[in-house]
């Protein structure tokens, strides 16, 4: 059985961040639920070149799909770390719901530094940075820096820098 050296379960919790998804679903529920309701319900044509009734039916129900699927992806997102004696596994739900096992021996280097997420990998979430790797992250600024035998580079964000370095140390240290 792995003893588990480390584990952190990291959410998206920048409010701005919701207050956007917020106010952009809210914004076009209510024009596209206005349209509906003159072009549909009343009858009367919504705009100076309106849609056909069935492309406003259309349009309204992806406008409704698409903001529910982002706010619950907003909620439900969750980046989740764990540190053990033979790896690092993590996971990524729902951008990937398989975690990932990443075993001690196939690391070159390991640690925790500090990185800019907007310029080296153009904001948080599952990014690609330009000769920097992969990186998952949720919020701040702190990651485990991955550096694989088989020249790949990986990032995984973390909001405990002293824990996850002591956590390293130890799985790098031990036999299995």
């Amino acid at each position: 059985m792995k003893k588990i050296l480390f584990q952190e379960d990291q959410k998206f919790t920048r409010t701005w961040i919701a207050v956007l998804v917020y106010g952009i679903t809210i914004i076009n529920i209510a024009v596209f639920g206005y349209g509906f309701t003159q072009q549909i319900l009343l009858g009367k044509t919504w705009g100076n070149t309106p849609m056909s009734d069935s492309a406003l039916i259309l349009t309204f129900i992806l406008v409704l799909g698409i903001f529910a699927g982002l706010l619950v992806l907003l909620h439900r997102a969750a980046l989740i770390t764990i540190i053990h004696e033979e790896g690092i596994n993590f996971k990524f739900p729902p951008f990937f719901l398989n975690e990932r096992l990443i075993p001690k021996d196939e690391i070159s280097q390991i640690g925790v530094r500090q990185y800019n997420p907007i310029l080296e990998y153009g904001g948080w979430g599952v990014r690609i940075g330009l000769g920097k790797g992969k990186a998952y992250n949720v919020k701040g600024n702190l990651g485990i820096q991955l550096h694989l035998k088989n020249g790949k580079k990986i990032l995984i964000g973390t909001q405990k820098k002293d824990q996850a370095e002591w956590a390293i140390i130890k799985m790098m240290e031990s036999d299995k």
